[in-house]
């Protein structure tokens, strides 16, 4: 009996243990530094738009689709890219990642809510790139705005607009307790901006 008494209070010991890991571990995330790295495999209905500098290079057959997509007033404008985050850990600690749920704001407009589910781990003053995939329609996430509207801020996140756009993405990280994820109680917001370069 004692024996069993003893190996449930080790139990109990490393499960406190690694819920207290946890904690701290996700609690240093939140004071980890994140910065944009880059925009990568980015299509707009389903043309690659990662290397075009310009309009002017996409060959006939790929123009033509994105200015039929964009006259179509009832179809959609399907948007994919992975947006890279710098993220770098300034503390002792490591910071750790159990999956997140995030927020994309782009120019004050709400785009696409999601999750990932990832796990990382970033060492006391270490650096890694978090990489977070998105897909949505763009038609229906600006829902109301005129088609050149949609057109200016597809180009603009791609590179090849006029204008620069603001981008906002808020990131909750999971807590992992035992087997279940639970979600931090508050949003990590990061912001900057982008113009003519992905």
């Amino acid at each position: 009996m004692k024996k069993i008494i003893a190996l449930i209070g080790f139990s109990i010991i490393m499960f406190s243990c690694d819920i207290a890991q946890q904690v701290l571990g996700t609690y240093q995330l939140t004071q980890c530094k994140y910065d944009y790295n880059s925009i990568s495999g980015l299509t707009l209905s389903g043309i690659n738009l990662q290397n075009t500098n310009s309009l002017s290079t996409l060959n006939p057959l790929n123009l033509a689709t994105l200015t039929s997509a964009f006259s179509s007033k009832n179809g959609s404008l399907p948007l994919d890219f992975t947006l890279n985050l710098d993220v770098t850990n300034p503390g002792i600690q490591p910071a750790l990642l159990n999956g997140l749920e995030y927020v994309l704001e782009i120019d004050n407009h709400e785009m696409t809510t999601g999750s990932l589910q990832q796990k990382l781990q970033i060492n006391g003053g270490q650096k890694a790139i978090l990489p977070i995939k998105m897909s949505f329609d763009l038609k229906k996430a600006l829902s109301g705005e005129s088609l050149e509207s949609i057109k200016n801020l597809a180009f603009n996140l791609a590179g090849i607009g006029n204008a620069s756009c603001n981008v906002t993405i808020r990131l909750k990280p999971n807590l992992m307790i035992g087997n279940q994820l639970v979600p931090c109680p508050s949003y990590i917001p990061v912001s900057f901006k982008l113009s003519n370069a992905k």
